[in-house]
């Protein structure tokens, strides 16, 4: 197999999320009696939200996570990229988005009542960034991302437990907001509907999902759902046979009134029973259900396929073991949704192997010269860190090899090839020594250097630049400076063949 290249294949078409920039049905006028039809909603304008570049939107099969503004001119929503998601700031009016630093594995993003910061979930912790000056804060402990929601007094409401209430933050003490009832398993998906009240929604021990309004320290039940509830301009927001219905609630009467008027359909809801919508009073983002599994597949050099390995999944990131007997991957945790190094054999005679076990991500896997350690770069420490890790040995434990945010691509001898940014010369290319931890340059040029592979004698590096305004694949001698661009409309992951000839 040492002939072939390791590829992965998207099984599914990856489903856009539409951008719906209109009233749609959430200023529908009060009806003032039961008996009339409401006045069917002005159409909706349908925009793609398209992803940055390079990156998925959302994580695994949640194609969309985001959050609106409260002035509705923002929208925060996540990206993946390689498999690590982050989250990314735009305005309605720009097609332009920013990545936030700091927002590394963030989930279920929430505006505070200000607008000035956003919180996420993230390593087990509800988190927070200042958008003024990215600072990223600490807020509680979080286990399971169930959503979140800022009421106006500043205090906010978040759901962190696979099994139990929500809860309240406010002056630096966690209570219960919210009762489970005798049938309840978990409470998720806080959404404020005003000073003193807030909607969740209720998880059934037999999976059946319920609406409840919390007001005045009262709970009733709102409506039956398939996925979630949100409060957006008076109206409450929640989904059925993959349809948003919109329905007026009542503020003196805690009551639904009139009746439901639908205003988008072929709306997702997720394994995890999150519909996949967000919205405001004007403002409504949806997308449809969709699967991202891959499947690690043999191509020949003449493009036929010729075989895969292993069962499909959510791969990110292949790198095939000296010998090829095993692919390391990142692969995303199907319950955690975090990433995790994965060894699958490329034959029938072995089983797969969990490498990383963290629950922060962990990604970038690269083998060892003899195929007995990985090199990864981790989240565990709360930060970028580089570790490495005995292979097949199951109490080995992670060796921190670099505490930086550093990324490796190879490693040959005792020399881990790897990148990272700096801020005067933008991404560079060094190595580590995996023994004595010294450092040194490799590539330096000024612009952004990555993802460096040596090649199989030694005396070549082909790596990535983007010195010709956009990424091309370069190749330099190790003894000189001298390089050669080799693609002249773009290149990315540049892989040696074995022979080292091509």
């Amino acid at each position: 197999m040492a002939s072939n290249l390791v590829q992965k294949v998207l099984k599914s078409r990856f489903a856009l999320v539409l951008l719906a920039l209109a009233v749609v049905g959430l200023a529908i006028p009060a009806v003032r009696h039961l008996r009339e039809q409401p006045p069917p909603p002005p159409p909706p304008i349908r925009l793609t939200l398209g992803p940055p570049p390079g990156t998925e939107l959302g994580s695994g099969d949640e194609a969309l996570d985001a959050a609106i503004s409260p002035d509705e001119q923002r929208i925060v929503f996540s990206a993946s990229n390689q498999g690590t998601t982050a989250l990314w700031l735009r305005t309605l009016g720009s097609d332009e988005a920013k990545v936030l630093r700091g927002t590394e594995g963030a989930q279920r993003p929430a505006w505070t009542s200000a607008g000035a910061a956003v919180s996420f979930f993230a390593d087990g912790r509800l988190r927070q960034i200042s958008l003024s000056d990215g600072m990223v804060s600490d807020l509680a402990e979080a286990p399971s991302a169930g959503g979140a929601a800022w009421l106006p007094d500043g205090s906010v409401l978040f759901a962190a437990r696979a099994q139990g209430a929500i809860q309240k933050l406010q002056g630096g003490t966690v209570s219960d907001a919210t009762r489970l009832q005798a049938d309840d398993r978990v409470h998720l998906s806080p959404s404020t509907a005003g000073a003193n009240s807030f909607v969740y929604t209720a998880v059934g021990k037999d999976g059946r999902r319920t609406v409840r309004l919390v007001r005045d320290n009262e709970e009733r039940d709102l409506t039956a759902t398939s996925g979630h509830g949100h409060i957006a301009g008076g109206f409450l927001l929640y989904v059925r046979d993959n349809v948003v219905l919109a329905r007026r609630l009542d503020e003196r009467t805690g009551t639904l009134v009139g009746q439901a008027v639908p205003v988008a359909s072929g709306v997702g809801v997720t394994a995890g029973g999150r519909s996949l919508f967000v919205a405001s009073r004007r403002v409504l983002l949806s997308a449809p259900a969709s699967s991202r599994a891959r499947a690690l597949t043999w191509i020949d050099f003449d493009g036929r396929h010729v075989g895969t390995t292993g069962e499909p999944g959510e791969f990110w990131q292949v790198r095939l073991s000296p010998d090829d007997e095993y692919a390391a991957v990142t692969m995303m945790a199907p319950l955690l949704r975090t990433l995790d190094v994965t060894l699958i054999p490329t034959g029938r005679r072995a089983d797969v192997e969990p490498l990383t076990l963290a629950v922060a991500s962990d990604s970038d896997p690269v083998w060892s010269p003899d195929g007995r350690r990985v090199a990864f770069r981790s989240l565990q420490k709360g930060r970028p860190a580089l570790f490495t890790k005995r292979v097949r040995a199951p109490d080995a434990e992670d060796e921190l090899l670099l505490d930086a945010d550093a990324t490796p691509s190879d490693w040959r001898g005792s020399s881990v090839l790897l990148h990272e940014a700096d801020p005067a010369s933008g991404q560079d290319i060094f190595t580590v020594d995996a023994v004595r931890g010294s450092r040194a340059h490799v590539v330096r040029s000024g612009f952004n250097d990555t993802d460096g592979r040596q090649s199989p004698d030694g005396r070549w590096l082909a790596y990535v630049s983007d010195e010709s305004g956009r990424p091309d694949i370069y190749l330099q001698k190790l003894t000189d400076s001298d390089r050669i661009r080799v693609s002249m409309a773009g290149g990315t992951r540049p892989r040696w063949s074995r022979d080292g000839r091509s």
